[in-house]
């Protein structure tokens, strides 16, 4: 769950709910590559059913088990769940944690984005990222995420290429 807006941190940890709630959403749920739309669908109606009414909504696909990480970097169309009321699949990422070709763990997302009339989302301003530097660690909650050793990677293409790249 997201409460409110604050100066973005160096970790980029409050990124995802600092998008979120620039897009008028209350939460963001982190979605691994392993996992399918049957365990996403149940874990969110878990938690819807445990509060005095439904909360949230996943736009998502309509086969259980298809890989959210597959449906969304296609592009996303989701009939079945409202994906034609709250955008395509892509348009729901705030946030991509990924392990690059050369090794580097990196997660990324927009940074700064400004509010455009007429449009669902915010126009995306400025993109960035930082490198896991505690790769060795299993344990998640002691990853060290800061500046990647170099300048090379350009977050704003890889942000634009993992989420589509214009699609066909």
């Amino acid at each position: 769950k997201c409460n409110e807006a604050t100066e973005m941190l160096d970790d980029l940890s409050n990124q995802p709910c600092n998008l979120a709630i620039a897009r008028g959403k209350p939460a963001v749920l982190r979605v691994g590559g392993g996992e399918n739309w049957d365990k996403v669908y149940r874990a969110v109606k878990a938690f819807n059913a445990a509060q005095p009414k439904y909360l949230y909504h996943v736009v998502g696909g309509y086969s259980s088990s298809v890989s959210p990480m597959g449906w969304t970097f296609q592009g996303g169309l989701g009939g079945s769940t409202a994906g034609r009321l709250y955008g395509f699949g892509v348009d729901q990422v705030v946030q991509i944690e990924a392990v690059l070709p050369n090794g580097w763990h990196v997660r990324f997302g927009p940074t700064d984005w400004e509010d455009q009339e007429g449009y669902l989302f915010p126009r995306t301003l400025e993109v960035s990222g930082k490198c896991n530097t505690n790769v060795e660690d299993a344990n998640e909650s002691n990853w060290i995420w800061a500046d990647c050793p170099d300048d090379s990677i350009s977050f704003g293409d890889l942000w634009f290429a993992m989420r589509g790249g214009n699609g066909g």
